[in-house]
């Protein structure tokens, strides 16, 4: 199941999610049989269902899942866990791929304070799920707020990764689209340039424009 499990990550970085979604659906239904529901392998495998529904654009069908994962995780290793904040955090962004983005964006702010308090402000889901704080801002209009939240999440990702790693780099791209909705077209162009300085730069050094695995999240 191990191995089968891989096949379905595979797919799914192939962009064949039809393919990987099936097969996650059977892993977790054969780990269901296997180990039992509440086993962490599991619920590991109902969680990349949810993700596979994200990507087809099945959000509605993911949203009841995740929801049913949170309650579940939450039983089984208590809300704080950074599993069932993980959940929560697919919940959230499918609430905004059904443009629920006040609820979202709650969402949001609750998992980012708690995964803050849990594994520490800087960390790097912490930082993903402040982001989704700045994109439901976004959505709603309030660029000012979301501007502040982009360039925090800059900030610190520049600080705990580096000036050019993937993750700081779409956070300035993200800081600079801001801008751009605020009229403030100098410092965006001003931005745009410096990031993709930084991303020719490291594709130089490394090879790679972008990180082998994506960031968390449905």
């Amino acid at each position: 199941l191990v191995t089968r499990y891989e096949v379905a990550y595979a797919l799914g970085r192939l962009g064949r999610w039809t393919e990987a979604l099936a097969t996650y659906r059977e892993v977790a239904a054969a780990r269901t049989r296997a180990l039992g529901p509440d086993h962490g392998d599991t619920l590991a495998a109902r969680y990349e269902v949810g993700i596979g529904l994200g990507r087809l654009g099945r959000s509605a069908e993911a949203l009841e899942l995740y929801r049913a994962l949170v309650d579940d995780r939450a039983r089984v290793h208590g809300p704080d866990d950074p599993e069932t904040l993980r959940a929560r955090h697919g919940l959230g962004v499918n609430l905004g791929r059904l443009a629920r983005w006040d609820e979202a964006l709650t969402e949001a702010r609750e998992v980012a304070a708690a995964r803050a308090r849990v594994l520490g402000p800087d960390h790097p889901d912490t930082l993903v799920s402040r982001r989704e704080v700045a994109v439901g801002l976004g959505w709603l209009a309030r660029w000012d707020e979301a501007l502040t939240v982009y360039t925090e999440v800059a900030a610190a990702r520049e600080r705990v990764l580096g000036l050019d790693h993937p993750d700081t780099l779409a956070s300035r791209n993200d800081e600079a689209h801001c801008l751009e909705q605020l009229g403030r077209h100098t410092e965006a162009v001003e931005l745009y340039r410096r990031v993709a300085a930084l991303r020719e730069r490291r594709v130089a050094r490394t090879g790679w424009a972008s990180s082998p695995r994506g960031a968390d999240g449905g």
